[in-house]
């Protein structure tokens, strides 16, 4: 799955706390593109599949928000 951040909108560094905080749970690999940050989430844990991507975006939006 991919998930993807506009620059104006949310921090690097937010993305990057977010991953660490999930790293026990899936595999995040960071891709910075033009105004975007891709960030491609591969081998979830079966317990948190159906909600990693929503879960994962309020913490990258949480942390964005210690930045502004």
């Amino acid at each position: 799955m991919t998930i993807v951040f506009n620059k104006q909108f949310y921090h690097l560094q937010a993305i990057k706390k977010a991953t660490e905080a999930y790293k026990e749970l899936a595999v995040f690999n960071i891709k910075e593109k033009d105004n975007n940050i891709e960030i491609d989430i591969d081998g979830v844990d079966k317990d948190v599949k159906d909600v990693i991507k929503d879960e994962f975006c309020n913490y990258v939006l949480a942390e964005t928000k210690k930045f502004t």
